[in-house]
């Protein structure tokens, strides 16, 4: 049966007395959706950039707000919603297990769209992992060379905003008896304004060469990080298809893009990743869109 648990969100580049002060306003603004004592640790938002609150009387995002003092002689600074982080993890037929973390919006319903989708990529491995464990069992159950599969992984937010929240995976599969561990990315970037999620492609003006353009830079950073001998010799992995580019974190930056294992190298490069500043991409990026705040 799986066991569900809450740990500490520790990537917020905060020093621990603000957390502290943080975490007891936060705690107390969200207390109507969180009772206080179901022990997660949360922290306001303290990753990528926070622009000024919006002059307009219509609601700019789904999280709550709080008014955090930052000092004894500072004003207040409004901080936009809190992370905290979900753990899961569990057995199959005691051959295989799991364990897996995922970030979440407190102050937003567990079954709210953009909570659902956070949980989205740990939900579908999950799900991949244990049917296959599952068939494998089926096929001969006196078979013992697969006990020991197991599934680990995480999601990381790389920004979070009161206009967006972008998380990226990462999941590492190990079957009993191979010689290679399987690893894999994926990625998650919501709309808190409408709770949708969203593309790539959803970033930038279009009918721009938006995609002609990452996928230059993305090479570029690729040759620096792997060098030419690094990278497969026929390109392959990096052609100006959407699909290519699909595993991708905003960052206040710019765009973190990861590809998966053997995409573009072989596996000896893991799961490589390519950041591409924003002012590498300034004219392509929609001013009327949802990553405009990030560019000007």
């Amino acid at each position: 049966m799986a066991t569900i648990s809450n740990v500490h969100f520790s990537c917020f580049p905060l020093s621990y007395g603000l957390v502290t002060r943080l975490l007891v306003l936060v705690l107390a603004v969200t207390a109507s959706s969180c009772a206080a004592a179901d022990g997660r640790e949360m922290v306001a938002n303290g990753i990528g950039k926070t622009p000024p609150p919006s002059e307009a009387t219509e609601p700019t995002s789904l999280l709550p707000e709080a008014k955090v003092p930052m000092g004894s002689n500072s004003e207040p600074v409004v901080v936009q919603g809190s992370v905290y982080v979900d753990s899961i993890a569990g057995t199959v037929g005691g051959r295989g297990s799991y364990e897996l973390s995922y970030p979440q919006l407190d102050g937003l319903a567990l079954d709210h769209p953009v909570n659902v989708a956070l949980r989205g990529p740990i939900e579908e491995l999950r799900d991949e992992f244990l049917t296959a464990v599952s068939e494998q069992s089926g096929e001969d159950s006196t078979r013992s060379d697969f006990e020991g599969d197991s599934l680990q992984g995480s999601g990381m937010v790389s920004l979070l905003d009161e206009r967006l929240v972008s998380v990226v995976y990462e999941f590492r599969v190990e079957w009993a008896g191979a010689a290679d561990v399987d690893e894999r990315v994926e990625s998650v970037l919501v709309d808190l304004k409408t709770g949708t999620e969203l593309n790539l492609g959803d970033l930038f003006v279009s009918g721009s060469p938006w995609l002609a353009t990452v996928g230059f830079f993305a090479r570029q950073e690729l040759l620096n990080r792997l060098g030419t001998a690094g990278l497969w010799a026929d390109g392959r992995g990096l052609e100006l298809e959407a699909a290519n580019y699909a595993v991708f974190g905003v960052r206040s930056e710019g765009l973190v893009f990861r590809f998966g294992l053997h995409q573009v190298a072989p596996g000896t490069a893991g799961t490589p990743e390519a950041i591409i500043g924003w002012a590498s991409l300034v004219g392509l990026i929609d001013p009327e869109g949802i990553a405009a705040h990030l560019v000007n």
